[in-house]
């Protein structure tokens, strides 16, 4: 490497070890909880515009095979089964995995394969089956090398590679920042960006186009006490000191209409895609 140059998957590496050390295995927890994944999923139904908007934008046709890599409970997975002659679903969380499971037989899909390992263990070629015209990753890339994830998908793709991710500070990661001191002592550190994941595939010789959009998000819960469900199980609250602190927390920055509870919040995102031809 060149001196003074920045190693930009360095960077992600340390964003992402030092927010995975702050979340506790925030993340692996809430997912693994089946409530939560149903609740993820009611949300995706109630908010399906992006969705929409998503199948629009990717190259599908009857004849694509399709790899979608953290698939959580099949917004994109189902749908794009739909519509592609064949689907592989990565999903290494149990309660987003069975949710998914559930969904697929109800809807009588047969043309989707499920694959329950985290991307960083999946063998490419022992794992998946052949290659795909389009590799997904949707905001599943809390992955703790990013460059070799990158490879893996190259690796995976025979044309099509599209990445969903963040730009700037997001809704539940200000929730963080703010709580983090109370709860645990310590300040939060947010994982990296999509100025990150640029740079990272600038270097590898990618050189991707980019579309930045806003989304917005409803959570709702029925009462105080399922919204502290949720969040609690988010933070892993242990002791009635932080229950407290988090209590407070949420009667300040929820939002309260007719008996109805909710967390509402805008984030700025960031579809990064490319065709292999084109890099290699």
């Amino acid at each position: 490497m060149e001196h003074g140059k920045i190693d930009w998957n360095e960077v992600w590496k340390k964003l992402m070890a030092a927010q995975q050390a702050a979340n506790k295995e925030v993340e692996k927890n809430l997912w693994n909880k089946k409530d939560n994944a149903e609740r993820f999923w009611k949300r995706t139904q109630e908010n399906s515009e992006r969705t929409r908007l998503t199948l629009e934008e990717l190259p599908l046709t009857p004849e694509s095979r399709v790899l979608d890599i953290g698939a959580g409970p099949g917004r994109l997975s189902i749908p794009i089964a739909e519509r592609v002659a064949h689907v592989t679903a990565v999903e290494p969380a149990e309660g987003m995995k069975n949710l998914l499971l559930e969904n697929v037989a109800e809807k009588g899909i047969t043309n989707l394969d499920c694959v329950s390992k985290r991307w960083e263990d999946i063998d490419v070629g022992n794992d998946l089956d052949g290659s795909y015209d389009i590799v997904i990753a949707s905001f599943s890339l809390g992955m703790p090398d990013i460059k070799d994830a990158i490879r893996k998908m190259e690796q995976a793709s025979s044309k099509h590679v599209y990445l969903y991710w963040f730009a700037g500070t997001t809704p539940w990661e200000e929730h963080s920042v703010n709580l983090w001191p109370y709860l645990y002592g310590i300040n939060y550190t947010c994982g990296p960006k999509c100025d990150v994941l640029y740079n990272v595939l600038y270097d590898m010789g990618i050189y991707p186009d980019m579309q930045v959009f806003p989304l917005e998000y409803t959570n709702n819960f029925a009462s105080m006490d399922e919204a502290m469900d949720f969040f609690r199980s988010r933070y892993m609250i242990e002791t009635p000191e932080q229950e407290t602190i988090l209590y407070n927390y949420l009667r300040d920055e929820l939002s309260w209409n007719n008996g109805q509870i909710s967390e509402k919040g805008n984030s700025t995102r960031v579809r990064i895609c490319w065709e292999k031809k084109q890099n290699n």
